[in-house]
């Protein structure tokens, strides 16, 4: 029996084989749901099945804070979710997770003629929704007179903003086979990077933010091997394959990049090595869980090196419950520099890669209400130079710090001035786009964040949730595409430019956060969530103006 249970000790270390909270929970995160789903048994067959519908409506109003135009965004989109694992006696697995019309908007949608097109070319005689998504695209205007104005245009980040895209009807997360062995279990395909939510990669599992949803998660093509290596030294009859207590070691190797199949060279791969360890009782406290990890990325072509560094620790005592989770990544690449050097003229070199990133927690858990703190960190990087170091850190888009300063705002600045850059640098002969990266998709980064937040039930199906989110760019908030296109003299300190074209600046700014939920028989919940921006320098314009911003959204979720 105990390979059996090693099916648990495999998922408990880097790839869910079912939504099960993180990991018996994390401070951080909202433990839903609570468990795996229940095992079916059909003789030596077994099957785990998982389902999830959510439909939501959104409204920012405004989006751009700097700007006449993009002043709204307004929308309703959905998404399924549907899954499971099949096994034979616990012992050999197959596990499959798709999202079906994810982030699809409601109704028929674009224009005849042009992609995406409508069923209806007439919107009176609309009988049948289409499948579109809101993206960020040229846009094109009355400006474009000519085709050198249209160029020129497409090299000017406000000449983008939402529009239509389509979408795919159904996406792949996970696809993997899992044998369980006498000593360890081997996993093989496409499943999540790391189980939970850490600040640098997450499952996209279950229902974990605190405030607003998640996404795909992290995904990665990999082998992978786990076991419980101190057990093997044990006497048989002393030996635990419990996924609850002991050390956990698990190495893989991932796939990144194949790119030309022909050549070795562009490849990326990846080498992983992790422990965990769990304790669920000790001297005076339970729920004892470190895991630490370490990961080298490597290439040829742009000679890329570089080595992650994590650790998360979090454990109980009484009510309280604390944690923090830190990642750093070291080394060189040379890749961005063969991008950002066209614009600049400078020698293409390998620079260092200095990033960290983390988040600390303390909370308090009544029955009946809880008090909750945040500490959030993801260095920035506001010199943009080619032969500088490359700092800016990247939290998960997953992990969401928030509702609207940094999933909505600081989003649709950086994707503005993300497919700017592209075009700019696709026009100077790049082969690689570092601009691309520039755009956050609502990612916590460049950013130290205060975020105190306070729970109440007033019944057990009915959560009241409030929060104040005090945000600062450590290394100031730039665009580095518009900056390096500004310098003009030996020194960039006084080219720095953000993503609304004003000086770069220091403060995000404050947002209060709201959320109403209401649970029905424990498989359906209403969420209304609300959200007021109060921008600081970080985000103004050229004139200093930045002006305030409202979100509303509301969820319906129905989930088995």
């Amino acid at each position: 029996m105990a390979a059996v249970r090693t099916v648990v000790v495999v998922t408990a270390i880097l790839a869910a084989s079912a939504p099960a909270a993180a990991w018996g929970g994390q401070p951080w995160t909202d433990e839903d749901p609570a468990g795996p789903p229940e095992r079916y048994e059909l003789g030596a067959v077994g099957v785990r099945a998982e389902a999830e519908y959510r439909a939501q409506a959104l409204y920012i109003n405004p989006l751009s804070l700097n700007t006449e135009t993009e002043r709204r965004l307004n929308l309703f989109d959905h998404r399924l979710r549907l899954g499971g694992t099949v096994d034979y006696d616990e012992t050999v697995l197959l596990t499959l997770s798709t999202d079906w019309l994810d982030g699809v908007l409601w109704g028929d949608n674009g224009q005849l003629g042009l992609a995406p097109e409508p069923n209806s070319g007439l919107n009176a005689t609309t009988r049948n929704p289409n499948v579109t998504r809101p993206c960020i695209r040229y846009r094109p205007s009355r400006a474009d007179e000519s085709e050198a104005m249209r160029l020129e245009r497409q090299l000017d980040p406000n000449a983008y903003g939402y529009a239509l895209c389509e979408a795919d009807v159904v996406s792949l997360r996970h696809l993997y086979a899992q044998v369980n062995t006498p000593v360890g279990a081997l996993r093989v395909g496409r499943q999540a990077v790391s189980q939970g939510m850490g600040v640098q990669t997450g499952d996209g599992n279950g229902r974990q933010n605190r405030f607003g949803v998640g996404g795909a998660g992290d995904i990665v093509d990999r082998i992978m091997f786990a076991t419980k290596p101190l057990e093997a030294f044990k006497p048989k009859a002393a030996r635990n394959s419990s996924e609850h207590e002991g050390l956990i070691v698990a190495v893989a190797y991932d796939k990144w990049v194949s790119d030309s199949v022909s050549l070795f060279g562009d490849d990326v791969h990846q080498a992983v090595v992790g422990l965990q360890f769990k304790q669920p009782e000790f001297g005076f406290g339970r729920d004892l869980q470190i895991v630490s990890w370490y990961v080298h990325r490597w290439d040829s072509q742009y000679a890329t090196r570089i080595h992650t560094f994590g650790l998360r620790a979090h454990s109980r005592f009484g009510d309280f419950w604390t944690g923090f989770d830190v990642a750093s990544n070291l080394g060189t690449t040379r890749e961005v520099s063969e991008a950002y050097s066209l614009l600049t003229g400078d020698p293409v070199v390998e620079q260092p890669v200095r990033q960290l990133g983390a988040r600390a927690v303390a909370r308090y858990d009544r029955p009946r209400w809880g008090a909750y703190l945040e500490l959030d960190y993801a260095s920035g990087d506001e010199d943009p130079q080619p032969g500088t170091p490359l700092s800016q850190f990247r939290w998960s888009e997953d992990n969401n710090v928030g509702l609207l300063l940094f999933e909505h705002i600081v989003r649709f600045q950086s994707a503005r001035a993300a497919a700017a850059g592209v075009e700019t640098v696709r026009r100077l002969g790049a082969t690689t786009f570092p601009p691309e990266r520039v755009d956050t998709r609502g990612a916590f980064t460049g950013a130290l964040a205060v975020f105190p937040q306070l729970d109440v039930r007033p019944h057990e199906d009915v959560l009241l949730r409030a929060g104040v989110l005090l945000a600062w760019a450590p290394q100031r908030l730039i665009d580095p595409v518009a900056t390096l296109q500004a310098e003009d003299g030996t020194t960039i300190e006084d080219d720095l430019v953000n993503f609304a074209g004003g000086k770069a600046g220091s403060f995000y700014g404050t947002e209060l956060d709201g959320r109403f939920q209401w649970r029905f028989v424990d498989h359906f919940s209403f969420d209304l969530e609300g959200a007021v921006l109060f921008p600081g320098d970080a985000l103004q314009d050229e004139n200093g103006n930045a002006v305030r911003s409202v979100l509303v959204q509301g969820r319906t979720t129905f989930y088995y």
